[in-house]
């Protein structure tokens, strides 16, 4: 709680961050504990998460990022080469960047690096693992599914009705709650593998 003396004492920029990375941290563990891991749907436990990450800074997109995090253990890329960092690309201006560079600063992919990059122009984006699209995008999505098309890249959207466009995840809210859908289509034309116990947690479109 902030008293009258609160504003005696400004946290030094590192302490604020480090502060911002344990709790990031903090709500990657309870995601762990979650039935997203161990097959076991508990909304109790996913409410716990929604409010860690309540706590930091933008916390729907600490959710999401955390989500995303975790959806690189239940993809496959076939054709990712050992050598290579972990891509993730994100069009459009959002809270998500930061705290996904939170993330990829204390976390990697298997052994990859994860490296983070936003951007405001489609033409901009090479390669990549991910690419998040921004609500506030205003590239058509049929555009980034022609670029991207057959290239391994897994699209990651928040906008009602993408899933159903061609997106390979989609997030959206459900009773206050942030969940994702699949596109089953999307995932098999980018080339893309994924795990059974993901679909468990996902509405899936294309079966």
């Amino acid at each position: 709680m902030i008293n009258d003396q609160s504003s005696l004492y400004v946290m030094p920029s590192n302490e604020k961050r480090t502060l911002k990375v344990l709790m990031i941290q903090l709500a990657l563990v309870m995601f762990c504990c979650t039935g997203f891991l161990i097959g076991v749907h508990n909304d109790e436990l996913m409410n716990d998460v929604c409010k860690v990450c309540d706590i930091i800074q933008e916390g729907e997109y600490s959710l999401k990022a955390a989500f995303i995090y975790r959806f690189t253990e239940y993809v496959d890329w076939g054709g990712l080469k050992n050598s290579e960092e972990f891509k993730i690309a994100i069009l459009g201006d959002t809270p998500l960047t930061a705290n996904l560079i939170d993330i990829a600063e204390n976390v990697a992919v298997g052994n990859r690096e994860i490296s983070v990059e936003e951007f405001d122009n489609l033409n901009e984006i090479d390669d990549c693992q991910i690419l998040f699209v921004s609500r506030d995008s205003t590239t058509p999505l049929q555009a980034i599914l022609n670029k991207f098309e057959r290239r391994e890249t897994l699209i990651v959207t928040e906008k009602d009705g993408y899933g159903e466009k061609g997106a390979c995840i989609n997030f959206f809210l459900s009773e206050s709650k942030i969940r994702f859908e699949v596109n089953l289509v999307a995932v098999e034309k980018a080339g893309l593998g994924v795990s059974s116990q993901l679909l468990q947690h996902a509405v899936v479109i294309g079966k």
